[in-house]
């Protein structure tokens, strides 16, 4: 449910904002309690301007709270979904995994429910006028802008204490397929699928199939097409045949800072068009429409794996077949395998009858039962050395007839919504995982922490060079991931949690062991390598280095050229080192 802003006129009357720096001084975005705060007939204006298309923004779970808004059905209905990725998606801050919710739907008290560090007001665009129009409405009067699509964006990204959001999931201007795309600067003259607006790969996914094609999108079904995912790098299932979401983009439209919408390509706009396909969300442009590459489809070869020991206490068996496997991810990539796996020794993952397991699924795509079954053979015998006397190993192979066959069965599963937890990443190239077998169990060991710390492990096995990655003969020269990417094996990511009512200082503790212990275990192994934006650690002091790499330099000048006033902002992106937020939640100039 979205509230308008007559219904939710109270609701601003109640919200307690604490004192900001300056009465709209330009070196300080205006916030809700400063005299620059636009009037309520400004904010009128620019709701007529874009059709009615302003929302006032309240909790999703403001009902469950006392106050002008409280229900108890609506909070009941609420309740039930609160970890449904799809039912938070219809609430303009209504996010899959954030820190910043202010008003959970557990532990509820009967303290005040506020807007917390969650966009103020909402453009809810449905043409991408209302972008031009929110972008300028914020550029005229000070306001610190916030551009969101989905809300899967687990750095926090999406939120900024009293800002205005441009909300692009109702910009819908369908889905396009072509049967050759061919453009100046490209030598890609295959299909290819233009994406007009806010949809999710689950949509995308139901059109190339009726075609027969594979469209390179993310592993959860509600993932947003055109936002962070994409310009962040984006991976899912076929990135080892296809290459990364970003190289995948042949051009874009993009709204730029100064309200203007154009197009990005090879000829057109080439440094913009260069910094959205990997370069970070949310900095350069908005983007509203992309034309992406759309592959032949192919057959798949899927592989289940699970291993763990048949005593809980046999933690050091259990670590040793594990470093077995994370040597022989090198030589299972290079045959065409790659996939997600899962592990973890302290009872948090539901693998059955025991605490500590290992887990994954991998495919190799257009590729025979038996070429696929020899490049793994030689791993798969090491750990059924250990079956039946230290270990439980389990395995199984299904052929099926095509890569969506493969998406439905094995990786389009939509995960719970909800918790909070600090997460860091690395990638983890050939040299860390085979140049000292002593290094990668020590680190491994780190990464598994101690049962109370209920520490989870993720390695998603996309392998190095990724195929046909560059088959437009451009894409490595256009593409500003961080080219770590290019040498990585394994992206491996690493989490814990905390509950709600966790004191501060326990959130310091646990923020404190994910990154300076086992991200920094990480990177003392792979020290040369990077990560991934869209899954790393917010709170990164190096993410220049480590999300951007060497690109960092030319995206900074492109940002200052696109961007001069620094309409564009979000932590850990390009140029964000340029601002600061202030313990209050304003942002300033550093």
């Amino acid at each position: 449910m979205i509230l308008s802003v007559t219904l939710l006129a109270a609701l601003l009357l109640e919200r307690a904002l604490g004192a900001a720096d300056g009465a709209g001084s330009s070196r300080c975005r205006c916030v809700p309690s400063l005299p620059c705060w636009p009037s309520n007939k400004l904010w009128n204006d620019l709701n007529t301007t874009i059709s009615g298309q302003l929302v006032l923004n309240h909790p999703v779970a403001v009902s469950c709270y006392p106050g002008p808004a409280a229900d108890s059905t609506e909070c009941a209905s609420i309740t039930a979904n609160y970890t449904n990725n799809d039912f938070l998606q219809q609430f303009p801050i209504g996010y899959s995994a954030s820190n910043e919710d202010a008003c959970p739907v557990v532990n509820v008290s009967t303290s005040h429910c506020d807007i917390g560090s969650a966009p103020f007001y909402t453009v809810n665009a449905t043409d991408w006028s209302h972008v031009s129009a929110g972008i300028d409405f914020a550029r005229k009067y000070n306001l610190r802008l916030v551009v969101r699509n989905t809300g899967h964006d687990l750095l926090d990204r999406s939120v900024g204490f009293g800002s205005l959001q441009i909300w692009i999931r109702y910009l819908r201007t369908g889905i396009t397929f072509h049967d050759s795309f061919r453009q100046k600067g490209s030598e890609w003259t295959g299909a290819a699928v233009t994406i007009g607006g806010g949809y999710v790969w689950r949509d995308v996914y139901a059109e190339a199939e009726k075609r027969g094609v594979v469209a390179v999108g993310g592993g959860t079904p509600s993932v947003g097409c055109l936002g962070g995912w994409m310009q962040g790098g984006g991976h899912g299932p076929p990135v080892h045949d296809f290459g990364l979401g970003a190289d995948q983009v042949l051009q874009a439209r993009v709204v730029l800072a100064n309200g203007s919408l154009v197009t990005a390509s090879p000829r057109e706009n080439p440094d913009l068009f260069f910094a959205i396909r990997g370069g970070g969300p949310g900095t350069y442009g908005i983007v509203v429409e992309t034309t992406v590459k759309a592959w032949p489809t192919v057959t798949a070869f899927a592989q289940t794996l699970y291993f763990a020991p048949r005593n809980s206490s046999d933690l050091d068996t259990f670590m040793t077949a594990l470093t077995d496997l994370y040597q022989a991810f090198p030589y299972v990539t290079q045959a065409g395998w790659s996939g997600y796996g899962q592990w973890s020794t302290a009872g948090v993952l539901p693998f059955p009858n025991t605490t500590i397991g290992y887990s994954h699924t991998m495919a190799t795509f257009n590729r025979s039962l038996s070429a696929s079954t020899a490049a793994f053979a030689p791993t798969l015998e090491k750990l059924q050395a250990y079956n039946g006397t230290s270990l439980t190993v389990s395995v199984a192979y299904t052929e099926l007839p095509s890569y969506a066959a493969y998406y439905r069965a094995f990786s389009g599963i939509e995960p719970p919504a909800g918790g909070v937890g600090s997460e860091s990443g690395r990638f983890l190239d050939e040299k860390a995982l085979c140049r000292n077998r002593t290094a990668l169990r020590e680190t491994l060991d780190i990464l598994a922490g101690t049962p109370d710390q209920a520490t989870i492990n993720v390695n998603e096995i996309f392998g190095a060079p990724y195929g046909r990655i560059a088959a437009d003969g451009r894409a490595e020269s256009v593409s500003s991931v961080t080219p770590a990417w290019r040498e990585m094996v394994v992206n491996h990511i690493v989490s814990r949690q905390w509950k709600l009512d966790t004191a501060p200082a326990d959130v310091k503790s646990i923020q404190d062991d994910v990154l300076l212990v086992k991200e920094g275990a990480l990177r003392k192994l792979a020290p040369d390598t990077g990560s991934y934006m869209n899954e790393a650690n917010k709170l990164d002091p190096d993410y220049k280095i480590n999300f951007y790499g060497t690109h960092y330099a030319r995206l900074d000048s492109i940002k200052r050229l696109l961007d001069p006033e620094g309409v564009f902002y979000c932590p850990t992106c390009v140029g964000s080192d340029g601002w600061v937020q202030q313990k209050n939640g304003q942002l300033c100039r550093a």
